[in-house]
């Protein structure tokens, strides 16, 4: 697993061993105040290794650690987003050359935006499209939200209390953004997306940092959505949101990491798309910001890993 270290200026690799534990810390500079906020990993030189991508908050870049397959990486390449301040970043290929292209939510610019992959490693210069003025968009998904087989983008905007979708075109191009609203004063923080229903319509899911709450939003299949349903985690603020099947049952379940004493919550979802009440754990941390999910014991249940701030520790919950 890859882990931004935002205070120490760096990333983390640790090697997994396939039964839930991990080698320790090897370590790559991302560069003096660099800040990195999140990674993410994929094929962008096409030697068949995987490579990361960072989002540098502190230093308005894209960094990129291209791999030697041997769990080693060359020093990074910086790609400057001018004075964006990137949070979130994620990896698609967007304009169908079947090269990996990077998108990035930008606190800073209130704005996201696409960097095209090569195929070598190198990226073009970004192309950037509006998020709404004092927005602060602060996580994004990819998905094909109005089913034309291009990928499209969703944006918490944690500013303007909305979600923002931003359909693709063709050609890597994308349209104006529109807005679904999540209520004044919900401040969306993460955001997800998955089939919760199970109608082929891709649905999104919202962390609401402002009010402690879960926000789904079941979609029509054409770029619209159902009104927002709203679920409680208690007095937790939610950080990070994301999807698996916890409990085996062929539905989508909701984990979110939290600000507060219970740090991780899971929602078990329905057939119908709604989600039963949430179930609490404690790591011991108050303050876990992002998390993994995977089966890291290569036991056939989902676990999962979560990064805390305030300890400074990575905790892992095994699913049984």
């Amino acid at each position: 697993m890859v882990v931004a270290n935002h205070i120490v200026n760096s990333i983390a690799i640790y090697i997994g061993y396939n039964n839930g534990t991990f080698s320790s810390s090897i370590e790559y500079s991302t560069g003096t105040g660099s800040t990195p906020f999140m990674v993410a990993v994929g094929h962008f030189n096409n030697d068949g290794q995987l490579d990361i991508a960072v989002a540098n908050f502190g230093s308005n870049n894209v960094g990129i650690f291209l791999g030697f397959g041997n769990s080693s990486f060359a020093s990074q390449k910086e790609i400057s987003i001018g004075s964006s301040r990137p949070i979130s970043l994620g990896v698609a290929d967007f304009n169908n050359d079947t090269l990996l292209d990077i998108v990035t939510a930008n606190y800073g610019t209130h704005s996201i935006s696409i960097l095209h992959g090569y195929g070598n490693g190198n990226f073009s210069a970004p192309t950037t499209y509006s998020t709404g003025y004092d927005s602060f968009p602060s996580s994004l998904i990819v998905g094909n939200f109005n089913n034309d087989n291009y990928l499209d983008l969703a944006i918490a905007n944690y500013g303007t209390n909305n979600v923002g979708i931003l359909l693709g075109n063709d050609n890597g191009t994308f349209s104006s953004q529109i807005t679904f609203s999540t209520s004044f004063g919900s401040h969306p923080y993460s955001i997800a997306a998955g089939y919760f229903n199970n109608d082929a319509f891709l649905d999104i899911a919202v962390a609401h940092y402002g009010i402690n709450k879960i926000g789904v939003f079941l979609s029509n299949g054409n770029a619209t959505f159902a009104s927002q349903a709203i679920y409680s985690i208690d007095s937790a603020s939610p950080y990070s949101i994301g999807v698996g099947d916890f409990n085996q049952d062929n539905q989508l379940d909701l984990v979110v990491t939290n600000n507060g004493i219970n740090n991780v919550a899971v929602l078990l979802g329905n057939a119908d798309g709604t989600f039963e009440n949430s179930i609490m754990y404690s790591t011991g941390a108050s303050s876990s910001i992002s998390f993994a999910i995977e089966d890291f014991s290569k036991d056939n249940r989902l676990d999962i890993i979560v990064v805390s701030n305030d300890t400074g520790a990575i905790d892992i919950l095994l699913g049984y």
